[in-house]
């Protein structure tokens, strides 16, 4: 992408919070694409109101994965574990039931409309924004827990990124680190 004039390194360096800025110029229309994770994704919808182009001119969008190989594209599927409780509670029982809860389709659908959270459904249809997900062919799929990745492949895709736009590496040296990069 860097190569063929697709992203311009020096305007992404010049982007003080590039979490936020990125999504509002995504929204004012001067980034016709950005590049990624479910972590931003989940900041679109709460910056849509923050942005008066966006708010004077309101448009859908949608997440896709985009191709990475000559096989077409990877989807690098990684559980969010972000709920616990404590296994001395006096209320597990709640817990259960509020989990019971969460994990119905409805609501599924919701926490990926409303809070663009990618839910752990195997059925992406539902998925509003990340539908396109749900069309990756099963052999595309890259389960992180079955691949030995210990951060999350969008902390692996960042730093192998960086390492072949700094020059440090070159695509094939950082393909074959992926999943052994360290922070």
């Amino acid at each position: 992408l860097v190569g063929s004039g697709c992203l311009d390194m020096e305007a992404c360096a010049a982007l003080e919070d590039n979490y936020t800025a990125v999504i509002l110029r995504f929204f004012e229309g001067d980034v016709p694409m950005m590049i990624c994770s479910g972590d931003t994704v989940s900041g679109t919808k709460k910056r849509e109101s923050q942005s008066e182009a966006f708010t004077a001119s309101p448009f859908t969008y949608a997440f896709a994965p985009f191709p990475l190989a000559e096989e077409g594209v990877y989807f690098f599927d990684q559980p969010s574990l972000q709920f616990s409780v404590n296994k001395d509670s006096a209320n597990l029982e709640m817990s259960d039931e509020f989990m019971r809860f969460l994990i119905t389709p409805e609501e599924l659908k919701n926490m990926s409309d409303i809070k663009r959270l990618l839910s752990p459904a195997r059925d992406l249809s539902l998925e509003g924004i990340y539908a396109s997900f749900g069309e990756v062919p099963k052999e595309m799929v890259v389960e992180s827990q079955n691949i030995g990745l210990l951060d999350a492949p969008v902390v692996q895709f960042r730093l192998a990124a960086n390492a072949v736009i700094e020059g440090s590496m070159t695509v094939d040296e950082a393909i074959a680190n992926f999943g052994k990069f360290e922070k």
